[in-house]
């Protein structure tokens, strides 16, 4: 189905610019590249074990960077990764920013490439382009950034069941939707300065590959969802970031308000969802 979103761009040069620029890649002859990955998190029992067992299959564990505020549920008690205890008095999407940017702009220095992203948001470049996984996608980049394309997954409960987090994601959910303020700016070769919430670099330059998805699993299961807002409401939230609405979602816990935004709100106003059904190539990713 043709997209009618005003703001969903024409992805055509994109695509055969890359293809032309990397056509000439040999996955096994070409070496692989020295590469990291970074997020923040707390208290993050239901999404940080998917993150791990996702991203784990690409990076060792000395290579992902765990930025742990303040976890209490235990979650971050585990093996597999870097954890670095970092501390700030509230949720504070502008400190968060300034810490993650810190980190990058270390480890660019250290690193061929580094991933940024949230602990609900899995990259992957389509099973049916020309890498078949995200090692091979960072081993062959040599681009400054790329922005990966942001789409939400959207659970239906009235006809899909609650979500087993230990049974393959994608084949119990069957709609997304691309979401445009998703789209991210989050593979790096070199420093990066993004906007709060990482989703555009400040001098507004992009680098699109609409091969390339950051899928976000945020609204992956209602009951799920709504626990989660639940829970971070109890956390101390910066006033400014409230007094502007900032990420607003994540503190929604009206139910009749927390329904409506789930079921339909794309945070664009008067830009609708238009559900596209996931394909079954998805269904192995994560």
């Amino acid at each position: 189905m043709p997209h009618t979103n005003p703001i969903f761009p024409d992805f055509a040069g994109q695509r055969e610019w890359r293809r032309r620029h990397y056509e000439g890649w040999d996955a096994h002859s070409s070496p692989g590249r020295s590469r990291a990955i970074v997020t923040m998190v707390r208290d993050e029992a239901q999404f940080l074990p998917v993150w791990l067992g996702y991203y784990s299959r690409f990076f060792a564990p000395e290579d992902i960077y765990v930025l742990d505020h303040g976890t209490k549920d235990g979650s971050t008690s585990v093996p597999g990764f870097r954890r670095i205890p970092v501390s700030h008095e509230t949720t504070d999407m502008h400190w968060m920013l300034e810490r993650i940017t810190e980190e990058q702009h270390r480890l660019v220095q250290e690193y061929d490439v580094v991933v940024v992203c949230d602990v609900d948001e899995i990259i992957a470049p389509d099973p049916a382009s020309s890498c078949t996984d995200l090692g091979q996608y960072l081993d062959r980049m040599d681009e400054d950034f790329v922005c990966c394309l942001g789409y939400e997954v959207i659970h239906q409960p009235e006809t899909e069941p609650p979500i087993d987090l230990e049974r393959p994601l994608l084949a119990q959910r069957g709609t997304w939707y691309h979401n445009p303020l998703y789209d991210k700016p989050a593979i790096t070769r070199v420093p990066m300065d993004w906007v709060p919430g990482f989703h555009r670099r400040t001098d507004g330059l992009n680098n699109y590959d609409p091969d390339l998805r950051l899928i976000h699993l945020h609204r992956l299961d209602i009951e799920r969802c709504y626990a989660r807002n639940v829970e971070r409401s109890a956390f101390r939230r910066r006033d400014a970031d409230a007094a502007t609405g900032l990420a607003e979602y994540n503190w929604i816990t009206d139910r009749t308000e927390f329904e409506r935004w789930f079921r339909t709100d794309t945070v664009m106003a008067n830009v609708p969802m238009e559900l596209e059904p996931i394909d079954p190539r998805w269904h192995s990713v994560v």
